[in-house]
């Protein structure tokens, strides 16, 4: 099979594009965000004091890395879900410091925080805190907070759930979305994926541990991929994309598969990679772009998301720089 080359005008009218003044829309869905905190270090040692070299406080969690990434690319967007206390609080001002819109639903437990340890080798060790807790109530209450805000071009979901949180939970604002004409974009693993495409999702991002888990085909290549997507999409879904690690990507729909790979780069952290992958996808979709150029986007946005450090995520500039390099070549059905 033969590349798709990426001409310069080509490069230009994408960006373009990406800053243009119509008003789509992406919101998000995070049940379950975190204020991550990274500690970069010279080197990780145990039992003896570090003292760090930087603190990079972010707002994390899977919905919201897309909508941070989305607003980045100049595209609106809303993030929603749950927040509570302190650290509620700043999430939600890192969030408006970045353009992101917010609708988050308060509860009255504490949001989580995530600890990141790096050193100058890239090493990490990553320790999640302990989701809240919510009420019905307050389940109930994000719910029709969901359902209140204008109709989006799409709607996000994806990551864990809260305690107190049904396990429906995204198959219900599913079916109320399809029932809208809101296509939704899934993010999830393990039964919750499952669920969500049998509630009729548009669009799912699985990696390729998740889409072998989901359709039982083994994932080893980009042609295994399309293999285990076209299972997928006898379910109903419109789109897979499968994400490779280094080895790129690989979009399929009913008439096309596309794969996707990056140039080598410097990796620093992958955390946020695959969320930075769907925003790309989905602001291309948006702008009517061509399943090859959406593909493109999505992988350049997660690979410049891998070379910045820790829970950052990708910048325009380093978008701009990896995406003439993005190699795209069509897969045979």
């Amino acid at each position: 099979m033969r590349h798709k080359r990426f001409s310069k005008n080509s490069l230009l009218s994408t960006l373009t594009a990406l800053h243009g003044i119509i008003p789509f829309m992406i919101h998000t869905i995070t049940a379950n965000p975190a204020l991550d905190l990274t500690y970069r270090v010279p080197q990780i040692k145990f039992d003896d004091k570090i003292r760090a070299a930087q603190v990079i406080r972010a707002a994390g969690g899977n919905g919201i890395n897309v909508s941070r990434v989305a607003a980045r690319l100049g595209h609106e967007t809303v993030a929603m879900g749950f927040l509570g206390g302190r650290s509620g609080e700043e999430i939600e001002d890192l969030l408006k410091a970045e353009g992101v819109r917010t609708w988050f639903t308060p509860h009255a437990d504490t949001t989580r925080t995530n600890v990141i340890i790096q050193d100058d080798e890239s090493q990490q060790i990553r320790v999640s805190g302990a989701g809240a807790t919510v009420t019905q109530n307050e389940v109930e209450h994000l719910v029709s907070s969901i359902m209140e805000l204008r109709t989006p071009d799409f709607l996000v979901i994806s990551g864990g759930l809260l305690k107190g949180m049904p396990k429906d939970f995204y198959v219900a604002v599913t079916r109320y979305a399809v029932r809208d004409g809101i296509p939704v974009a899934a993010d999830a693993a393990g039964d919750e994926l499952k669920s969500a495409v049998k509630a009729g999702v548009y669009l799912i991002k699985p990696n390729h541990y998740e889409l072998e888990r989901l359709t039982g085909v083994e994932v080893k290549t980009h042609h295994d991929a399309v293999k285990a997507a076209k299972k997928v999409l006898q379910q109903g879904v419109e789109v897979v994309v499968c994400s490779i690690g280094a080895h790129g990507a690989v979009l399929v729909t009913e008439t096309e598969a596309w794969k996707a790979v990056p140039p080598k780069v410097k990796v620093d952290s992958a955390v946020g990679a695959g969320d930075s992958l769907l925003a790309g996808v989905l602001v291309a979709k948006a702008r009517e772009k061509s399943w090859d150029e959406v593909l493109r986007l999505g992988v350049a946005c997660g690979t410049a998301t891998a070379m910045s450090p820790g829970t950052d995520l990708c910048y325009l500039k380093d978008i701009e720089t990896v995406l003439p390099q993005v190699e795209l070549e069509p897969l045979s059905m």
